[in-house]
């Protein structure tokens, strides 16, 4: 599958190799990260202070950049990383009746899928109890034609159906088997989620990146995960980022987004988007260590201040943070293997 993968991809492209050194250099992608790992670990520890609820922009994306960092060699703090996943524990733990009832849980299938990924980002998968809980939870929320919707449109991270679907369908792929009519139900739940995938014309930059990630995850076919490449690259702007909506201008959440589910999906790094993404991302850090991205959401709660920069666009600005920071920490431990 994976030859077959990359054969396509030098085929469409007409890929020629680019020398690792005319690229971007090891030691300013590291500093990159570092900062941005900073960043995210101060955003992580301030959270529980503020919320116990579970965020993807506080729990799941500090500890993708984290993650990805502590792989190329990048010094993290053991101990915000260990709090962080068990405040995400503590949070599922404590509403497991909620999850088996499928109520309870703001941003339903979106929420209950990204803390399902939290758990395999730190290779710490919950107990089977839990994931099973998870998996009931979606199974019953799901529509009738196979997707699952956003409980709320908060763009652009809660605003594709696609990546919602895709998040619902890993946490059924994760949970142990049933072995009573729940068996049934999961088949029948994820059969009717990709048959729902493969008719969506994935309009947003959210529906690519996610509709990329469920053919890796989910053992989707190589032709066309090539051609969700394809439409991605030539969907990327001049400046090398990518914007979230047609008309929109690049930032860094979509671009940080893309580029990590381009690597993730083994793009090789010296292809030209994936340097000039890389470009692109060095050049729009903040020193602070942030990305700074406008906040286009309607609040659904009360405005509180975690303490992140960029004032009411923190959330959002934290989330392109944690995309970013593994997006480089992957580029970087991809394109100077050496160096690890």
């Amino acid at each position: 599958m994976k030859t077959g993968f990359l054969f396509v991809l030098v085929a469409m492209w007409g890929y020629h190799a680019v020398a690792a050194e005319e690229l971007l250099s090891h030691e300013k992608l590291t500093d990159s990260v570092q900062r941005g790992v900073r960043l995210l670990e101060k955003a992580a520890k301030n959270y529980p202070e503020h919320r116990d609820c579970f965020a993807c922009h506080h729990q799941t994306l500090p500890l993708l950049g984290m993650a990805e960092a502590r792989r190329i060699g990048v010094k993290i703090d053991e101990t915000i990383f260990d709090n962080t996943l068990q405040f995400t524990h503590k949070f599922f733990v404590d509403r497991l009746e909620s999850l088996r009832e499928g109520r309870g849980i703001g941003g339903a299938a979106l929420t209950v899928g990204y803390a399902a990924w939290t758990f395999d980002i730190a290779k710490r998968p919950a107990f089977d109890e839990m994931r099973q809980a998870m998996a009931k939870f979606v199974i019953q929320r799901q529509e009738q034609d196979g997707r699952w919707k956003p409980s709320v449109i908060r763009p652009p991270a809660e605003q594709s159906v696609v990546s919602n679907t895709v998040l619902a369908l890993r946490v059924l792929r994760g949970a142990p088997e049933f072995n009573d009519e729940w068996s049934v139900a999961a088949r029948a739940a994820e059969q009717r989620a990709r048959e729902w995938l493969d008719r969506q014309p994935c309009n947003l930059q959210e529906d690519l990146a996610f509709r990329l990630w469920g053919l890796k995850w989910f053992d989707g076919p190589a032709d066309e995960r090539a051609r969700i490449v394809d439409r991605i690259v030539k969907q990327q702007r001049e400046d090398g980022g990518w914007n979230a909506e047609e008309n929109f201008d690049s930032e860094a959440y979509s671009t940080g987004l893309t580029l990590f589910a381009l690597l993730d999906n083994e793009v090789p790094a010296d292809t030209p988007a994936i340097r000039r993404a890389v470009e692109y991302l060095a050049k729009t850090q903040h020193a602070d260590g942030s990305w700074f991205v406008q906040s286009r959401a309607k609040p659904v709660q009360v405005f509180f201040d975690n303490g992140d920069p960029h004032g009411k666009s923190q959330f959002i600005s934290i989330s392109a943070t944690g995309f970013s920071t593994a997006a480089l920490a992957r580029y970087v431990g991809t394109a100077f293997p050496q160096q690890r």
